[in-house]
């Protein structure tokens, strides 16, 4: 009855790893976590129990996959590892799609030729639907498929091996759409992140006075990563095999109102400044979902807002710078 997390050193994935060991742990478990050799583990490395345990494995090293899975022997599987950065998605496409594709279908086929039969949350993203027009507000599971980066290409191909696996060999996969989520950890590759990074710094007398910013006009609905983590969990409770869901928020707005919400709470004046270089050459909006099938299902509703994830991300890099 082992759980294996893919990507489990993320900020996600740790987060993952906190609510299984705080909640959900018995004592015949253990929770495995994959991580590239020599990767950074600092999200991490604030757990001690005796049911925690790294195994070495790379997504594009087949084998290293299937020794995973062996290792492991799971009955539940949280598939998280990715090349997740889509500003990052346009300067390196190729391992982009490398990751996300080739690296979930190793996983895929390595637990298909196993002795085991486990649960999969695999996580796919809200990215994969672009930009809808505005008469398809708000996003269902039946919302076209238009996927606008590089990375959203990506993880339409991670979607789509992910449903694949599950018609064609009967595996126990439920796929997740998930919608803006945000928290503590957040990379600072992300725009929220990179905010309250940016106002500690100066906060701390390290910055120059400014925000700097790319398209701030896009709008999002926002999870807190707490919510986001436990509707994960509920999937992998449930034999909802075959099915997509799009999970998110209550909170809609754009990125500049998110900014806002986070800069009158700074303990110190700063100001808003473009830098071209944040810019995307594609760039989606209207990330507004409707998670109706999956909270009906479920009955899952969130329970933070935007006011808590601008505080935990400002909480978050004070500690840290």
């Amino acid at each position: 009855m082992n759980i294996l997390i893919t990507g489990a050193t993320g900020f996600v994935g740790s987060h993952m790893v906190d609510y299984i060991l705080k909640y959900t742990i018995r004592p015949d478990q253990k929770v495995y976590c994959t991580k590239r050799w020599m990767e950074d583990t600092k999200n991490l490395d604030h757990v001690n129990h005796d049911s925690f345990e790294y195994i070495d494995c790379d997504l594009l090293d087949g084998m290293s996959v299937k020794r995973a899975v062996e290792i492991s022997k799971p009955s539940k599987v949280f598939h998280f590892a990715a090349q997740s950065f889509p500003e990052v998605s346009f300067k390196i496409p190729v391992v982009t799609l490398q990751t996300n594709i080739i690296g979930t279908t190793h996983l895929l086929e390595s637990i298909k030729e196993s002795d085991y039969d486990p649960t999969i949350v695999s996580v796919s993203s809200s990215e994969v639907y672009g930009n809808p027009n505005e008469d398809e507000i708000p996003i269902t599971e039946e919302n076209p498929i238009r996927p606008a980066n590089p990375y959203s290409i990506s993880k339409v191909g991670h979607d789509l091996m992910s449903q694949y696996y599950h018609k064609a060999y009967d595996m126990k996969i439920i796929t997740t759409r998930m919608f803006s989520h945000e928290g503590a950890r957040r990379g600072k590759q992300f725009a929220l992140s990179s905010f309250a990074h940016q106002i500690v710094q100066n906060e701390k007398g390290i910055g120059d006075g400014f925000v700097r910013h790319g398209n701030l006009d896009s709008v999002r609905t926002y999870n807190h990563i707490e919510d986001a983590i436990q509707a994960y969990w509920l999937c992998s409770n449930s034999d909802k095999y075959g099915e997509v869901y799009n999970i998110g928020g209550d909170y809609t707005c754009t990125v500049g109102e998110a900014l806002d919400m986070l800069m009158s709470k700074s303990t110190t004046k700063v100001e808003k400044k473009l830098d071209p270089e944040r810019v995307r050459p594609t760039d989606i909006t209207l990330q507004i979902p409707s998670s109706d099938k999956f909270r009906n299902e479920f009955g899952w509703r969130p329970r933070k807002s935007l006011t808590h994830i601008c505080d935990d991300l400002l909480d978050y890099w004070r500690k840290i710078l």
